[in-house]
């Protein structure tokens, strides 16, 4: 009597393993590279708004009613702009994110007299 062993992949098992695998590749590489973006604006933003934060409290109230500067951060032109109030300084970071995206992030001191 004749008997069949098999001890090994046939093509079909081989092809099917291949495309679940490409499957899951292709469904991952677009999910990791915008996970990389979003973490790349989070980021600038975090540091934009502690540097912000930083310059606001080093500003001095008695100058020109208005200052503009422009820092790196994070690999983006970031241009802070203060801006004297009667009782308040507005301090504002602008910039161009990743996806071309313009960003803003404003913080108030008080004007202690």
């Amino acid at each position: 009597m004749w008997k069949y062993q098999n001890k090994g992949f046939t093509l079909i098992e081989v092809l099917v393993a291949k495309s679940i695998i490409i499957t899951l590749l292709l469904t991952f590489i677009p999910i990791y590279s915008t996970i990389t973006y979003e973490q790349h604006i989070l980021k600038t933003r975090l540091l934009a708004t502690s540097t912000l934060h930083d310059e606001l409290m080093l500003y001095e109230t008695d100058e020109e009613s208005e200052k503009t500067f422009t820092k790196n951060i994070n690999n983006e032109s970031v241009t802070i702009v203060f801006i004297n109030q009667s009782k308040y300084t507005k301090g504002c970071a602008t910039w161009t994110n990743i996806k071309e995206r313009e960003e803003e992030i404003c913080l108030y001191g008080y004007n202690e007299k």
